[in-house]
């Protein structure tokens, strides 16, 4: 059986919006330029052909990957904090932490791996950040388990 990838209810639209414009609009352009390459003639010297089939054979293998991500998905329902108390949570609230080995604050959202992007600030549930944050609150302070352990404080969870 193939694995559940964990989203959140936006990062299965925006894998859902991506899919639809690769199918939609790439995939058929990527056909179209293909198509025009090869009739160019031969193909052994044909740069344009090269490009085209590279681009989209890309694409194919996006779309194919996004295609499993939907087909093999569970949409995480955020749970309320009990008592008011809000802690870190997938699918929850940004969360600030700060290592305190480098005295440095980190802001972030924990979401499933499938939809982690750093460069959004999106980290992935099995990172060992995340792993070792979940469930606590608040000026908690928590081990990151890797090759050389650190500790991280909660500063805040909006």
């Amino acid at each position: 059986m193939a694995e559940k990838h964990i989203l959140t209810k936006e990062g299965y639209e925006e894998i859902l919006a991506r899919l639809k414009q690769i199918q939609e609009v790439e995939m058929p352009k990527a056909n179209e330029d293909l198509n025009f390459a090869r009739s160019q003639g031969d193909l052994s010297e044909n740069s344009d052909y090269d490009a085209a089939k590279e681009k989209f054979e890309s694409l194919k293998a996006e779309s194919s990957k996004l295609q499993d991500i939907v087909d093999h998905h569970e949409i995480v329902q955020v749970s309320k904090d009990e008592g008011g108390v809000k802690t870190a949570k997938l699918g929850g609230s940004a969360i600030t932490i700060l290592d305190l080995s480098r005295n440095k604050e980190h802001t972030f959202t924990i979401v499933g791996s499938a939809e982690s992007n750093i460069f959004e600030k999106k980290i992935s549930n099995k990172s060992p950040v995340a792993q070792a944050i979940i469930g606590h609150k608040v000026g908690d302070i928590c081990e990151v388990n890797v090759k050389d352990p650190y500790q991280v404080k909660i500063v805040n969870i909006d």
